[in-house]
């Protein structure tokens, strides 16, 4: 006697209002592509002058927020899903975090508290980190602080930014 593995369940059938709302949901879901978003580019600069790296984040009130890299010219492209396909329909709070760091150093000790903290290598010497250099002032990296908005509209965008020189 052959004895199978394999469970057969009646077939059911699935009424079209259900199908409808199982479809509509899944779309709704995925965000119905790019439906929402308004593409944008533009430049950031500090006192005219191109800032050279670092991103820039815009905050809608509801939904996801976008992100673009801010290149050596100073011009960004925003993505929310995908490279390139903006940002949310709407007012947004907008955020630059854009720094440099110099280079580290090893050192010997300075105090008892570094000689203990001691090195991974055990060489007696510790690193010290590198200066951070804030591109464009540290109170436009968070949303919180920043006094930056933009409203994103349907279709191609250009909002640039300059940040006064302090």
């Amino acid at each position: 006697m052959r004895r199978s593995n394999a469970v057969f369940a009646p077939a059911r059938r699935v009424s079209l209002p259900f199908a409808v709302v199982v479809i509509f949901a899944a779309l709704l879901a995925a965000g119905c592509g790019s439906r929402g978003l308004g593409k944008v580019k533009g430049k950031v600069t500090v006192g005219g002058v191109p800032v050279t790296s670092g991103n820039i984040m815009f905050y809608p009130a509801e939904g996801p927020g976008a992100v673009g890299d801010i290149g050596p010219d100073g011009t960004y492209t925003l993505r929310t899903h995908k490279a390139g396909d903006g940002a949310m329909i709407g007012a947004h709070k907008v955020a630059i975090h854009a720094t440099t760091v110099g280079p580290g150093s090893i050192q010997e000790p300075k105090s008892l508290e570094d000689e203990l903290r001691g090195s991974p290598a055990n060489t007696g010497k510790i690193l010290v980190p590198g200066k951070v250099t804030w591109l464009v002032p540290e109170q436009y990296s968070t949303p919180e602080q920043s006094p930056l908005t933009a409203e994103v509209k349907s279709g191609q965008n250009t909002i640039d930014f300059d940040i006064p020189k302090q």
